[in-house]
């Protein structure tokens, strides 16, 4: 069998979901780099010389934590506050050529990172806001995506497997970066990713397709397949609902799953290192090993509970399934959150594993509430996840600020405390309005109920269903 004939029997979207799996394993890794260089630029190093002299090699800047701090949030300003026309550009323009783009663009800028960096905490700062604004269109894009190419029985399926590429990612800088920046040096993790992420960018825009119907090697029957096992089709229209999609409980009900699902994975994410060195007591090397795990466990629960999902919703309701996954969810780290709250520093082991737990928790919910945005938007579940994604991603930069005010001597367990009960009262609210007034299937809306629109689309893309349809019946006419 020639490798042309097994990539003709490869079904297009699971390719799809590959590439979007590698997207987001490079989106998250130049996301996640500066985390791990800084260190590299603000700590001296000690080198020992042929004659076994040992000399100190002064630190490249002497920035404080304050400056650290805005350098490291600074990708998240623009990341949040454009998500929304991100979103209304994904819808508009399609999925494909923004995804690609976005993570190309971003690439191509990580590579200016060391110059910038030699410059000054200004420059650096400026590329990471331009870093966060070429970043914005990548969740929203990939939802747009998904609205044209997943099957219902496959959504939760396909979506999730690309979502776990993001904390792979997360887990591979975590776990080697360090190791990089120590033994060649900490501009290689801008380069590499870089590099790496430009040559993805060219095999995306090869092997993808804006629909199933322009796809060049797709088989006539998984396009078929595809059309006819999506989601409701789209009635054919030149506007977006906005005001029906701001004053609609359930798509607030996915922002609040969304904010209380990131606020403890940014609270992992930022604090967490620090909590292991500082209240623990575990050594910087061993720190760095424990906080990467984490992020592993989330990828492999992300993906099992989205083939999990799609085989409940073979026998249950969309919405019973997505409300009981959300539960479990939160059930599982408020639990987990008392744990480590309620155990002394003798039990390090103990409350480390009540974190890893709680990360590890949040893979189901993205399962649920990330695949929500198709349930209930079609078409519009980029501009959704836009919405969403914008205020779901805040705790990035709030998460910091907040345990800056909070923690005011990190050797304190207690002070960490405070940290872990306000994260579980997020938790708690956030699961009590999805239970209420979360909904698992199209809105009247998206098809058209509602007459205030706002005219937005002069594009063929905004309604996919009348390309395809003619393209299949120009072939089974053939």
């Amino acid at each position: 069998m020639t490798l042309s004939n097994i990539q003709q029997r490869i079904p297009k979207r699971y390719v799809l979901s590959f590439l979007g799996f590698i997207g987001l394993f490079n989106a998250f890794i130049l996301r996640a780099n500066l985390s791990i260089a800084i260190v590299a630029m603000v700590t001296p190093m000690y080198e020992t010389t042929p004659n076994n002299i040992s000399r100190i090699i002064p630190a490249i800047h002497n920035w404080n934590t304050r400056t650290q701090g805005y350098i490291l949030s600074s990708f998240f300003y623009t990341y949040c506050l454009f998500q929304v026309p991100a979103g209304f550009l994904a819808t508009k323009y399609g999925g494909r050529i923004l995804f690609g783009g976005s993570i190309g663009l971003c690439a191509f800028l990580t590579l200016f990172t060391p110059i910038c960096a030699q410059a000054g905490s200004g420059a650096l700062i400026f590329l990471r806001l331009l870093e966060g604004l070429v970043s914005t269109c990548v969740y929203p894009a990939l939802h747009d995506i998904w609205s044209k190419w997943a099957p219902k029985s496959d959504k939760s399926t396909l979506a999730t497997f690309a979502f776990s590429g993001a904390y792979v990612g997360t887990f591979i800088t975590l776990m080697f970066g360090g190791v990089i920046a120590a033994d060649w040096a900490w501009e290689w993790l801008f380069y590499l990713s870089g590099l790496f992420s430009l040559v993805w960018t060219v095999i995306w825009f090869y092997f993808t397709a804006e629909l199933p119907s322009t796809h060049e090697t797709i088989s006539e029957e998984e396009a078929k397949y595809i059309e006819e096992h999506r989601d409701q089709a789209i009635s054919q229209i030149d506007t977006i609902p906005w005001k029906d999609i701001f004053t609609s409980l359930p798509v607030w009900a996915i922002i609040a799953v969304h904010f209380g699902t990131n606020w403890s994975l940014f609270l992992v994410f930022n604090e967490f290192p620090t909590f292991l060195v500082k209240s623990l007591g575990f050594h910087v090397d061993s720190a760095g090993s424990i906080s990467a795990l984490p992020w592993l466990l989330l990828s492999v629960t992300v993906y099992a509970a989205g083939i999990i999902s799609d085989k409940l919703t073979e026998k249950y309701s969309t919405l019973f399934v997505r409300k009981f996954i959300v539960s479990l969810t939160f059930i599982v780290l408020i639990l987990a959150f008392v744990l480590v709250t309620l155990l002394n520093v003798k039990s390090r082991a103990l409350i480390v594993t009540g974190i890893i737990i709680v990360v590890s928790a949040c893979g189901p919910a993205w399962a649920s509430f990330g695949v929500n945005h198709l349930d209930i938007g079609g078409h519009y579940a980029g501009v959704l996840m836009g919405i969403s994604n914008s205020i779901g991603s805040t705790p990035g930069f709030l998460t910091p600020i907040i345990t800056g005010y909070v923690v005011d001597d990190s050797s304190s367990k207690r002070e960490w405390d405070i940290l872990f009960v306000i994260s579980m009262v997020i938790g708690a609210l956030a699961l009590v309005f999805y239970i209420v007034f979360a909904d698992g299937e199209l809105q009247p809306w998206v098809l058209g109920g509602s007459d205030e629109y706002e005219p937005v689309f002069n594009n063929p893309i905004s309604s996919p269903n009348v390309n395809e349809s003619s393209v299949l019946n120009e072939n089974n006419t053939e």
